[in-house]
């Protein structure tokens, strides 16, 4: 028994072992197996996870670079004003909306923005500019206290030329409060034409007789309001400030009533009443009233508004404002009025003329760029602040014009609107249909009869010498943009014109003081003494 247990123990140990071989060879397969899809299926973790690495920093790199070139764009063309007070758009310069249809011009937008000068002074290279102006403003202070002190022994810094300009200015106060309140009367007259009108037949001779009266009521007014404050200022003798005071509130005053018949009539006269249009509503009085003193010549319901008023920006601007006058009294009297207060005994030859012409340019470019600092930044933006008008684009950058066509547009971008609005819009839509080259000569014509009317009253003569500049050389550059198109010859062409005007009209203010006039009134009221002055003055000097 012993070997037959023997015999079969080999057997079976045998086939245990080719069992356990098997068994290790399944587990070593197995094992391989489980290897393998265990490093595949890491490579794959491994794989999604680095792209999911690499995708998150890409979008991280390419957010960041969105977020810094948007920052540089918007610091360029956008600066962002201080606590917030303003929102910006992306195209913060545009003044016009597109219009949706072909045959018609686009309309005046209004946006919420900074004047350019406040963002630009923001900077600190651009602010070497206005600190470059301040030291001009000391250096004429320093000359005026020296010369008061050698001349008079007393320092009045200017204040006799300013008393002299400003001469009689309660008169002025009176005359401009009654234009005020004339002006008032326009939204009395218009509500009742407006609302009168809806009870009127469409096509009823009486509607047409109504609208006709009333039309002719408003044009009357319009000339009145020329003629009276005119004859007020020739008979008062108000000084030169107190007379340009009167005559540019004169024009903005019939441009403002203008503008708010010629916008809100248009809703009433589009209105049928048998159409699903509602009826329309008159503007409030409180808008018209706010419009009367907003720092803007187009008419709206609803200006965009800042949330509050900042005081000390509105101080600061007055500030600015008087030191702008003072800059420019100082500009006169050390500049200007020493050379051209002895004309009348000085000969007007053609070589001094030219000599003084170019002497002028440099004081006649500084009273050139502080005046329109002083009306049209530092003067809009102070009322802009006290009103809460939030878009304060009163001018553009003018000085980087190359032509004349871009200076006219960017030089007074507050009048502009209201040419463009409601003369050279309605000239090419209504009564010239598309016809660009009448619309903009009619344009110019306003522009230039205007401020021709402003300075003759100011100096209370006529002598037509920025009509002439107007007519002869601003209109017909105003057509070549790509002939010349040099911002070196644009300064040139402005240091030019503004000393000319500076030669010629000292030189008959004084002619107007120290010459006899004419016999004849009319005749001495048109032609220049300074023409027969020099001839009468040498015939009384020559034995």
């Amino acid at each position: 028994m012993n070997s037959e247990v023997e015999t079969t123990n080999p057997q079976n140990e045998d086939s245990d072992v080719a069992s356990d071989l098997r068994e290790k060879g399944k587990s070593a397969v197995n094992e391989n197996t489980f290897t393998d899809v265990l490093r595949e299926a890491t490579a794959d973790v491994l794989k999604k996870k680095i792209q999911e690495i690499k995708e998150d920093v890409l979008g991280h790199v390419n957010g960041r670079i969105n977020d810094m070139m948007l920052e540089i764009q918007k610091k360029i063309e956008v600066p962002i004003a201080k606590n917030g007070e303003f929102l910006y758009s992306s195209n913060k310069y545009r003044d016009k909306r597109e219009s949706t249809k072909s045959d018609t011009l686009g309309d005046k937008e209004f946006l919420e923005r900074n004047s350019l000068f406040t963002d630009l002074f923001s900077i600190s290279h651009i602010r070497t500019v206005y600190n470059l102006f301040m030291v001009i403003f000391i250096i004429l202070l320093s000359n005026t206290v020296a010369s008061d002190i050698t001349e008079s022994g007393t320092i009045r810094v200017g204040t006799d030329t300013i008393l002299m300009c400003f001469e009689k200015f309660p008169t002025c106060m009176y005359i401009w409060s009654l234009m005020q309140t004339s002006t008032l009367g326009v939204y009395v007259g218009f509500i009742l034409w407006a609302y009168q009108r809806l009870r009127f037949l469409p096509k009823s001779f009486i509607r047409k007789f109504w609208d006709y009266g009333w039309l002719s009521a408003f044009i009357s007014y319009q000339i009145l309001f020329i003629v009276f404050p005119a004859k007020a200022v020739l008979d008062t003798n108000l000084g030169i400030g107190c007379k340009l005071i009167v005559t540019m509130e004169q024009i903005r005053m019939i441009m403002k009533s203008y503008a708010f018949v010629r916008s809100a009539a248009s809703r009433f006269l589009s209105y049928k009443p048998h159409s699903e249009t509602p009826q329309p509503s008159g503007p409030k009085f409180s808008q018209f009233l706010y419009f009367l003193f907003a720092p803007t010549l187009v008419y709206r319901d609803e200006y965009p508004r800042t949330k509050r008023i900042r005081w000390m920006v509105v101080i600061q601007n007055f500030i600015e404002v008087g030191l702008a006058l003072f800059n420019l009294t100082f500009i006169m009297e050390c500049l200007v009025l020493p050379v051209y207060s002895v004309s009348e005994i000085q000969p007007l030859e053609r070589k001094w003329f030219v000599k003084n012409i170019i002497n002028s340019s440099i004081p006649a470019i500084l009273f050139f760029f502080t005046g329109h600092y002083l009306l049209l930044h530092a003067w809009m933006n102070a009322w802009a602040e006290m009103l809460r008008f939030a878009d304060r684009l009163f001018y553009k950058d003018w000085w980087n014009s190359t032509t004349y066509h871009t200076y006219y547009r960017t030089w007074n971008v507050v009048v502009h609107d209201w040419l463009y609005t409601y003369i050279y819009k309605d000239m090419y839509e209504i009564v010239v249909p598309h016809t660009r080259v009448l619309a903009a000569t009619a344009v110019f014509l306003t522009s230039a009869i205007v401020h021709e009317y402003i300075i003759s009253f100011a100096f209370g003569f006529f002598y037509p010498v920025m009509f002439v500049l107007f007519i002869v050389i601003g209109f017909p550059m105003f057509f070549i943009r790509k002939i010349v198109t040099s911002n070196l010859l644009m300064w040139l062409t402005w240091s030019i014109g503004n000393s000319i005007m500076f030669c010629l009209y000292p030189i008959e203010f004084y002619a107007r003081i120290n010459c006899p006039p004419h016999s004849n009134y009319y005749f001495d009221l048109f032609i220049p003494r300074s023409w027969s002055c020099q001839e009468k003055f040498n015939d009384l000097i020559v034995p």
